[in-house]
């Protein structure tokens, strides 16, 4: 199968961009033929103040992108295209070339992009649903998007638009989460529940090297509010039980400046670590700490942590309920409680052969369901689904 991929990257590196090149990685592997077209949103430095204020005035078309996916449909001729993040430099203008040549669009919501203006349902520390339950322009009045009303109001603007237009409906033949739990919420928005299809984050295979518990916890992910990383620490100072966090993000002076202020001196900042580094930091893990306070899709180091056989301890909040609790691979602790998320690692300290059983199930899950050879699987029956309703669209049309 030839699959063309589109995705915009960020100004900062993320784990949309890890699952992309794992993808296409995967895709290539077997056997198939993929073309990855990409943009940056670093893009946006080298504009000039003008051509700033007339990309974001027209955050929802690109005259770029569409040509340039035009002119790569015609010279690939892929039987699909399957897009990842589009904003802000590819828009949904893309999808208007590939209904133009009659090409199947597949799209992975890795975020709430179409359902919030700062795509994480997310304000004032604390999760926020009101874009959901009553307008978009609830993100313009709380300035959600980078704290601006101004760019929160020209988000909300383009997706409104393509809302009104149906672009998110009708150009888009296949819409990828990762979640159940995220899946309700595309639901209830608006996207028809048989469009929608679940399909979860995978890792490859580690080596097969034995796990060796060393007696630390680990945060592995981005340093930001969102990400809990400031409660984490904070919550931490009761705790015996070394953590190691890795990662980078904004929060990354100030927790390094807490840390010393408060003397904690089992917190270890390791700043960012290549993949490598990372499995051997996951392999030597008692567990993983998951304390995000914004709803999660499906975060990559959970089935990174079931492939190495370390439970997790996660936050009862979103899809964290549904893949950790549900598979009996760790524990659950209430969003931002101190007191609950002490209590679990307490518990976890003290029956070390309860947590040894709980290693065992994530490893189980993640043989059972998170292996990149059933990821490819899935995959695969959500692209014969799109080419088929793609062309069922066709013959409809046909006839009008």
């Amino acid at each position: 199968m030839k699959i063309l991929v589109g995705h915009n990257y960020y100004q900062t590196a993320g784990g949309e961009d890890a699952v992309v090149r794992s993808e296409c990685e995967l895709l290539r592997n077997f056997g198939n033929e993929v073309m990855l077209y990409e943009r940056s949103n670093l893009e946006l430095n080298s504009l000039s103040f003008l051509q700033k204020i007339q990309h974001l005035w027209n955050l929802g078309w690109s005259n770029r992108s569409c040509q340039d996916f035009k002119s790569l449909l015609r010279k690939f001729r892929p039987d699909i295209v399957h897009f990842h993040n589009i904003f802000f430099m590819i828009t949904p203008s893309v999808y208007f070339a590939c209904r133009e040549a009659d090409v199947p669009v597949v799209q992975t919501q890795h975020n709430f992009r179409l359902l919030c203006s700062n795509a994480l349902f997310y304000r004032d520390h604390r999760v926020c649903e009101d874009c959901l339950q009553k307008t978009l322009w609830q993100g313009v009045w709380h300035r959600c998007y980078r704290g601006s009303t101004f760019l929160t109001a020209l988000v909300v603007k383009m997706l409104r638009e393509h809302w009104k237009q149906k672009t998110w409906i009708d150009l888009i033949d296949a819409h990828i989460v990762l979640s159940q739990f995220s899946r309700q919420k595309f639901i209830q928005a608006g996207i028809p529940a048989e469009r929608i299809f679940v399909k979860p984050n995978f890792a490859q295979s580690p080596m097969l090297v034995k796990r060796q518990d060393q007696g630390y916890a680990l945060y592995l992910g981005r340093l930001s509010e969102e990400k809990g990383v400031r409660f984490l620490i904070e919550a931490w100072r009761t705790i015996a039980l070394p953590l190691k966090i890795i990662g980078d993000g904004p929060l990354w002076g100030e927790m390094k400046e807490y840390i010393a202020a408060h003397d904690i001196k089992n917190v270890e900042l390791l700043g960012y670590c290549a993949s490598e580094k990372c499995q051997e930091y996951m392999q030597g893990a008692k567990l993983v700490v998951v304390p995000s306070q914004c709803y999660e899709n499906f975060p990559r180091v959970i089935v990174e942590a079931f492939s190495c056989g370390v439970p997790v301890v996660a936050s009862r909040l979103g899809s964290l309920a549904e893949i950790v609790e549900g598979s009996q691979a760790g524990m659950l602790f209430e969003p931002q409680d101190t007191i609950s998320l002490v209590e679990k690692i307490h518990w976890a300290v003290e029956h070390n052969e309860d947590l040894l059983a709980m290693g065992k199930n994530a490893y189980r899950v993640f043989k059972e369901r998170y292996t990149a050879e059933q990821n490819y699987e899935q995959l695969m029956k959500i692209y014969q689904k799109a080419i088929a309703a793609s062309a069922q669209k066709g013959k409809a049309k046909a006839l009008c």
